[in-house]
């Protein structure tokens, strides 16, 4: 069996026709290539950040290969130099990616997106020193948009772009009241699970809601709707809480979770939260069309996303971070991403290959061809 290195050095020619076609450019612009001495292309300086970051070359092993790749003879230093400077062009080519896939502009009419975050630490850190904010779509089966940041960077619906019609779902770390409102006020809807205490939200006759006796109020495996708005001070939203009881035995789980870490913090967990904890509800701006059950089974669809990280993070090694330093580190996950879209790519194309393992010309291509051989032709 091939590694991925045979497959990268075999197969390069046509992963750089996957990407921007104004590669040199790009990578001027972004700092990766500042003078031409040992670098004598914008796609060998590629091929060594792919092969440092999706295939673990340690730094000696890619110096080794540079010569072989297209570049000229690097130490192990001067490899370390180079790629400490890619880490914004390889995140400018993830961008690009889904543009020019139509992931951010042409959005089709409505697109299921699945929103979520996920850490990264460097060696021999215990705590969350990068984290990868990202949308998955539904129906591509695929990412369509992410942000790399800093650990102190916060989970938020307002990270991500969309446009009116799109639905975001979302776990509790979402339930921003202001965020909410502002995506809101973008036509773009959402189905958001939220903490009992986190949201102001009123009755349709403008009284506070009693969310734990409207959750006590539900009936045994049914889902419930309730038209409430979100209380933003200056304004008030339009949506719903739609909630279902959890069975004894999810419910016991939810309870031996909360008690776990209430113990680990020293502290005595709220008896309200106890409470919330038996039920699952979510706060939706979809419309009364949709039913409750329905918008339950969108918010049960998040597990894609989190099936999407552990892909990510098993087959990419995407959390096995090897840099310490931070602009390496950069370089390293946006080389993993960046190897992310183009497995993603290939493989929806692999529906599309041919025998010959490459796809032809379209038709509109031949036409084109076939008319510049007429002009040429011409006296």
């Amino acid at each position: 069996m091939k590694s991925a290195s045979d497959v990268l050095a075999q197969e390069w020619e046509y992963v750089v026709a996957l990407l921007p076609a104004d590669l040199e450019r790009s990578a001027v612009e972004h700092g990766a290539i500042v003078r031409r001495r040992r670098v004598t292309s914008a796609s060998a300086l590629l091929r060594l950040a792919l092969g440092y970051a999706v295939c673990d070359w340690p730094l000696r092993t890619a110096a080794a290969l540079s010569e072989s790749i297209g570049l000229g003879p690097m130490s192990d230093v001067a490899v370390l130099k180079r790629l400490r400077r890619c880490g914004p062009w390889l995140g400018w080519l993830t961008g690009q990616w889904f543009v020019g896939h139509g992931l951010t502009t042409s959005l089709p009419p409505r697109r299921l997106r699945l929103v979520d975050a996920s850490t990264v630490s460097r060696p021999g850190s215990t705590g969350a020193d990068w984290r990868l904010h990202a949308s998955y779509d539904v129906g591509g089966g695929r990412f369509d948009e992410w942000e790399l940041t800093t650990g102190a960077g916060g989970e938020s619906l307002a990270r991500f772009h969309g446009r009116p019609g799109d639905v975001l779902v979302a776990d509790r770390g979402y339930a921003h009241p202001r965020v909410l409102g502002d995506v809101a006020a973008r036509g773009i809807e959402f189905v958001v699970r939220f903490p009992w205490s986190n949201l102001h939200l009123l009755s349709s006759d403008g009284q506070p809601l009693d969310l734990l006796a409207f959750l006590h109020g539900l009936p045994e495996a049914t889902a419930v709707a309730q038209p409430v708005y979100l209380d933003l001070e200056d304004r008030a939203v339009r949506t719903r809480v739609v909630a279902v009881r959890k069975s004894v035995a999810a419910t016991e789980s939810a309870h031996r979770r909360i008690l776990h870490e209430a113990r680990r913090k020293g502290k005595e967990p709220d008896p309200r939260t106890l409470e919330a904890a038996a039920y699952v509800f979510v706060l939706t701006t979809l419309p009364s069309t949709i039913s409750a059950s329905q918008v339950l089974e969108v918010y049960r669809a998040r597990w894609q996303i989190e099936i999407a990280f552990k892909r990510l993070k098993s087959v990419l090694q995407f959390d096995a971070l090897r840099a310490r330093d931070p602009a390496l580190a950069q370089t390293y996950l946006y080389g993993k991403l960046l190897g992310c879209l183009l497995v993603d790519d290939l493989t929806h194309r692999a529906k599309a290959f041919s025998p010959w393992g490459y796809p032809l010309p379209s038709e509109q291509s031949l036409q084109y061809l076939a008319g510049q051989r007429d002009l040429a032709a011409e006296p």
